[in-house]
C-alpha cells in the first residue's frame, strides 16, 4: 500500500542501460536502487520481515497494477485496477508510463474518494545461465583420454553427447523391452539401457529418474540413462563426472 497521501511515488531508482537516444521509446531500464523510507523501502522491509522475495538491485520492471479503492457509501467499497506495460521501454518512457499510472493519486483525494490505494509491479529478473560441466571417462579397455563437456541447463545428456560424437551404444545392455540384447537403440524410449552411464559425483544437478527409470535400475542405483537424464536441475551449475558404458567398467 502507498502512504503517501499526496505527491505520491514508488521511491524507486531506475538505471537506463540501454536504449539512450532512441526515437521509439524502447530499451532496458533496471532498478539500480530505492529511496530511503520511500514506499518500494517500506514494501521491501515489509516483505523481508515476512520471509519473502522482494524487489532488487538489476530488476526490470514488466509491468505495474495500481489498485485503488474507494468508498462507496456507508456499507461497502468499490475497487479499480489500472494497469501499465513497461517492459523494453527505455528510461523517459517508463518515468511517463508510472507517473501517468499515479496520476490519480497526485489529485485532491477528498475530490476523487480514494481509500486505499496499492501499487503490484511484476518484475523480471535477469541472471547469469548457469553452466554444467562434465567429465566423461571411457572403459579402460578403450584406452580414451577423458573428454570434458560444457552444457547448458535443460540440455538432454544422451543428445549432447551423440551431437558431440561421442558413441554410447553398449553392446551389453540387456533390453527392458524384451527385444534381444543388442538389436538397436530405442530412439530415447528409455527401454534399451545401451545409453547408461554411471554417475560418480554431481548427480544432484540431473533431473530426478522417473519411477520407470528407477524400476529399470534398482540393481545399480549410480546409473542414469543419458536419454531420460536433462542437465542443470534447479538452475544449478557444478560439474559432474560420469562413466559410459559402465558394463564394460
Amino acid at each position: 500500500p502507498l502512504d503517501q497521501p499526496s505527491g505520491v511515488g514508488l521511491g524507486i531508482e531506475l538505471l537506463e542501460i540501454e536504449g539512450g537516444g532512441r526515437e521509439d521509446g524502447l530499451g532496458i531500464v533496471i532498478v539500480n536502487g530505492l529511496v530511503s523510507e520511500g514506499n518500494a523501502e517500506r514494501a521491501v522491509n515489509f516483505l523481508k520481515s515476512d520471509g519473502k522475495e522482494s524487489i532488487m538491485y538489476g530488476d526490470s520492471i514488466a509491468s505495474a497494477d495500481l489498485i485503488l479503492k474507494r468508498k462507496k457509501g456507508s456499507i461497502g467499497e468499490n475497487m479499480e485496477i489500472l494497469t501499465v506495460r513497461t517492459e523494453c521501454l527505455n528510461y523517459d518512457s517508463m518515468v511517463e508510463a508510472l507517473g501517468g499510472l499515479l496520476s490519480p493519486l497526485n489529485e485532491d483525494n477528498n475530490k476523487v474518494g480514494i481509500d486505499e490505494a496499492t501499487v503490484v509491479l511484476t518484475l523480471k529478473r535477469l541472471r547469469r545461465r548457469p553452466k554444467i560441466q562434465i567429465k566423461l571417462n571411457y572403459p579402460p579397455s578403450q584406452n580414451l583420454p577423458p573428454e570434458i563437456l560444457e552444457l547448458k541447463p535443460g540440455d538432454n545428456l544422451r543428445m549432447a553427447m551423440l551431437t558431440r560424437g561421442i558413441k554410447l551404444k553398449d553392446p551389453l545392455a540387456q533390453r527392458y523391452d524384451g527385444k534381444p540384447t543388442g538389436s538397436g537403440n530405442c530412439g530415447s524410449g528409455g527401454l534399451c539401457r545401451t545409453c547408461a552411464i554411471s554417475v560418480r559425483n554431481g548427480g544432484d544437478l540431473l533431473s530426478p529418474p522417473k519411477e520407470n527409470e528407477k524400476k529399470m535400475l534398482e540393481a545399480t542405483p549410480r546409473w542414469r540413462l543419458a536419454c531420460k537424464s536433462w542437465v542443470g536441475y534447479g538452475m544449478k551449475e557444478g560439474e559432474i563426472t560420469i562413466d559410459v558404458n559402465p558394463r564394460q567398467w
